[in-house]
């Protein structure tokens, strides 16, 4: 039995340590291979070291590539920015890897939902839905809130966070409202919060680690940053659109039976309310409201005043600063001798992992599009043949569905690194707005419903305890349906129309 059992184990880890030196050597190897003008060697050795990475993330780790990765590039740090003022190569690979404003921002990000969390007030949101009058009128309106309630938790928590913040939640009611595993309504409420959770992470960038990521790639490629209300206001009406679309499906198509929601003893629900907001909260509340505001201001003042000297202030500060004080400030209120924020235990419950990650990706999205790698001039000159003839709608329409379908099918990360490094200097190549083509991709990319690999939340619901594998890919294929032709029929209309043709 021993015998049996170690050599599986042996073939795992063999296998593990081939995939591993596969990766390596893509990494290490690619910039041998001739190189096609205007792509020079630097160029060949910043596309291996992507698709090493790639490769590396998808099939070994998700951690330690980013550390080789770093590794390696510090040997090509100064062919790729030649201006480099740093004293080793290696320097420089650190400066873009863990010291690029992405990764510090996301960290800021996780601190402060980590304080909302542990504060209630995301399960007061929650059961904010759930307990008003409206929930009362029928078993769809008391479905249709608490989806509702996992699309707002959805658009300031990221995906994962939100996802099992709502599962927690969603289990607790299942048994409290008397349902039994394999029951329809509940295998489609997983379904559905797990649904709506995605829905919301694509429709904005507000504390959400890949869209944010897509925000750093195109700053890197065009020196210009996005903003953030003009993101939120080509997001939000399409995810409403998606969301409501999916509600529909499963009234009218899923027709679970509802009968036991009709009696509803929303002393229950009451029960789950958390007591009334104490100082912390109140004080944790107003805080992130504050960091909200500074990040949407800009957006309103740039179309309401693009001269003001206090929008330069603005973008001169960025959006990580309001972030940067709220979390000083939380850690220097205190309430009965202790921080409302303690930041050392709160870094120890980061998930470091998206982080290393995060790290990664954003040194290698950067270097894509530096001059000195001849991959901007190759996608110019070989891109712009194949564009011509092709209206601004088709091509950023092509784009949208094309990165939609193969996120749904490999995984949204991957795949919206591409779509965006790719594409958006083709629009600038072509004459089209970058901001439209980067929309395209990054909405394109980050709305993965078909298959685990899509999108980890998926595999979540594929495996939980209350819901169902069959059924999760099932509705997932009708999302990734619906998607596609909401984003051909609305991405470019209203992209053009928020950031300008």
């Amino acid at each position: 039995m021993e015998t049996q059992m170690a050599a599986p184990k042996k073939t795992r880890d063999a296998l593990y340590f081939v995939k591993s030196i596969i990766g390596l050597a893509i990494m290490i190897f690619f910039q041998y291979i001739p190189a096609p003008a205007p792509i020079t060697p630097t160029g060949m050795a910043v596309i291996g070291m992507l698709l090493g990475l790639i490769f590396l993330w998808t099939f070994v780790d998700i951690v330690w590539p980013t550390f080789a990765g770093i590794l390696i590039f510090g040997f090509h740090a100064f062919a790729i920015y030649p201006k480099s003022i740093s004293l080793a190569g290696i320097y420089e690979a650190g400066a873009q890897s863990f010291g690029n404003w992405c990764v510090v921002f996301i960290i800021g990000c996780l601190l402060l939902t980590l304080a909302l969390e542990e504060a209630g007030t995301i399960r007061r949101i929650t059961m904010w839905f759930l307990s008003r009058k409206f929930a009362r009128k029928s078993p769809w309106a008391f479905t249709t809130m608490f989806l509702g309630a996992a699309l707002l938790v959805g658009l300031f928590l990221d995906v994962s966070a939100a996802q099992f913040f709502m599962l927690g939640i969603a289990h607790q009611m299942f048994e409290l409202l008397g349902f039994k595993k394999g029951e329809k309504w509940p295998t489609l409420m997983i379904i559905g919060l797990t649904f709506t959770t995605i829905i919301a992470f694509a429709a904005t960038p507000i504390c959400h680690a890949v869209p944010i990521m897509f925000m750093g790639i195109y700053s890197s490629i065009t020196g210009q940053p996005v903003n953030m209300l003009s993101y939120i206001l080509v997001g939000v009406p399409i995810g409403l659109v998606l969301w409501g679309l999916m509600l529909l499906w499963f009234r009218y198509v899923g027709k679970p039976d509802v009968s036991q929601l009709e009696n509803i003893d929303y002393n229950v629900i009451e029960s789950m309310k958390p007591g009334p907001m104490d100082k912390k909260e109140k004080i944790v509340v107003t805080v992130s409201l504050f960091v909200v505001v500074c990040w949407l201001l800009p957006g309103f003042m740039s179309f309401l005043a693009p001269n003001s000297p206090v929008l330069a202030w603005f973008n001169a500060a960025t959006a990580t600063a309001p972030m940067f004080a709220a979390i000083p400030l939380l850690a220097i209120i205190r309430i009965d001798g202790k921080p409302i924020l303690n930041v050392m235990d709160a870094l120890q419950k980061l998930p470091w992992y998206v982080i290393a990650f995060l790290a990664g990706i954003m040194m290698i999205a950067s270097a894509v599009g530096e001059q000195s790698t001849g991959i901007p001039a190759f996608m110019a000159a070989n891109l712009a043949p194949i564009t011509n003839g092709l209206s601004p709608f088709v091509f950023v329409t092509l784009i949208a569905v094309l990165s939609c379908v193969l996120a749904n099918f490999l995984n949204h990360v991957p795949v919206g690194i591409i779509f965006v490094s790719v594409s958006v200097p083709a629009a600038i190549a072509v004459g089209i707005n970058p901001l439209v083509m980067f929309i395209a991709a990054c909405l394109g990319a980050n709305l993965g419903f078909a298959i685990p690999p899509a999108m980890v939340p998926i595999g979540v619901a594929c495996a939980d305890e209350w819901g169902s594998y069959k059924t999760t890919i099932k509705n997932g294929f009708f999302m990734l349906i619906c998607t596609c032709v909401v984003l051909a029929i609305l991405v470019y209309p209203l992209s053009s129309l928020v950031f300008g043709r």
